[in-house]
């Protein structure tokens, strides 16, 4: 048994994924195994990964997992971790390369404290000084974001508490898992892990940002910007998200942030960016799916062990200056 299952979901990953296998080769925590899943691909990266697993020294604690049809990054990892024997599950995405401390310094971070359900990486956009995710955050108006996401990489150097980590570059505690469950196959993409983070907040689990487990990332370069995969399931399982986990005192006492937030996205996506089709398609997925939303509902809140009042103090106000400072310049020039 490793002490770390590293799973990566590939689909159509030609031209990254062998950038993040050799990251992974040169990492100096070497207790680690890989658990490579590919989602159908079509463009020659499963015949690439069996070309590079077969040259290289970590080829043979690779196993390679392959599927007929793209099952998505939620499922795909669910399909991955039936294969993982690790303490510790590490998600790392096919577009990204972390530096050779990474994986070492996220288990150092997990070994401090046994509170710690799971670990946030820096995450910075690929050849740029720029950040794509310093941890994750949950604002008031009941929607996940990127820490530090466009400021500078020299920024966002404290090891702190946070509400979540993205699962482009994490890791977590498989005892967690075990108590919470893992990915929500049902979101298929995108935000899967804002509810993955709102489950371990819930259940009482810390999740610790590591600034010093750094990762560079090829940003959406699997689905595209602002493409209508990405607007679409955004759009959606932002819905999903708020149903299936925050409780209603605190959705009452979030209402007039969360109103404003809606007519905001709709101004941004619908309007702005012309997804008026992509926008109401998402939405309208999203109560189709509500009766199996409230039934996981039913399974999730009713073991919280986090207030409302704790749940709104690990929340980021909109208001925040530096929170709204962020959004508005997003909304005007994004």
């Amino acid at each position: 048994m490793s002490r770390v299952s590293v799973i990566i979901v590939n689909y159509n990953g030609l031209g990254l994924i062998r950038d993040c296998l050799k990251a992974l080769e040169l990492q100096r925590f070497k207790n680690f195994k890989v658990v490579m899943v590919d989602n159908g691909s079509q463009d020659g990266s499963l015949l690439d990964i069996r070309r590079f697993l077969e040259e290289s020294p970590i080829g043979s604690s690779v196993k390679l997992v392959p599927f007929e049809r793209n099952l998505g990054f939620a499922e795909g990892n669910v399909e991955g971790l039936k294969h993982a024997d690790g303490d510790y599950i590490a998600l790392l995405n096919n577009d990204a390369a972390p530096d050779k401390n990474w994986l070492g310094e996220l288990v150092m971070a997990m070994d401090s404290d046994l509170n710690v359900g799971i670990c946030a990486s820096k995450l910075i956009i690929y050849e740029s000084d720029i950040i794509d995710s310093a941890g994750d955050g949950f604002s008031t108006s009941l929607k996940g974001f990127k820490r530090g996401e466009g400021e500078a990489s020299s920024l966002f150097n404290r090891v702190e508490y946070v509400f979540g980590a993205c699962a482009g570059a994490a890791i977590y505690r498989r005892k967690m898992i075990e108590e919470i469950s893992f990915l929500d196959e049902d979101f298929f993409l995108i935000h899967e892990d804002t509810d993955f983070n709102f489950r371990a907040q819930l259940y009482g689990w810390k999740v610790l940002y590591v600034p010093t487990a750094m990762v560079q990332h090829k940003v959406r370069s699997s689905i595209g910007h602002m493409s209508d995969t990405e607007v679409y399931y955004a759009l959606r399982n932002s819905e999903l998200v708020r149903i299936k986990n925050v409780p209603l005192a605190l959705f009452i006492s979030c209402f007039p942030e969360f109103i404003m937030g809606m007519v905001t996205e709709f101004i941004y996506f619908a309007i702005k960016h012309k997804r008026l089709t992509s926008y109401f398609k998402a939405k309208i997925d999203a109560i189709r799916m509500l009766r199996a939303m409230l039934k996981k509902r039913k399974m999730n809140l009713p073991g919280a062990k986090v207030n409302t009042e704790r749940l709104r103090e690990l929340m980021t106000p909109v208001f925040e200056r530096n929170y709204l400072r962020k959004r508005l310049k997003k909304f005007f020039f994004g």
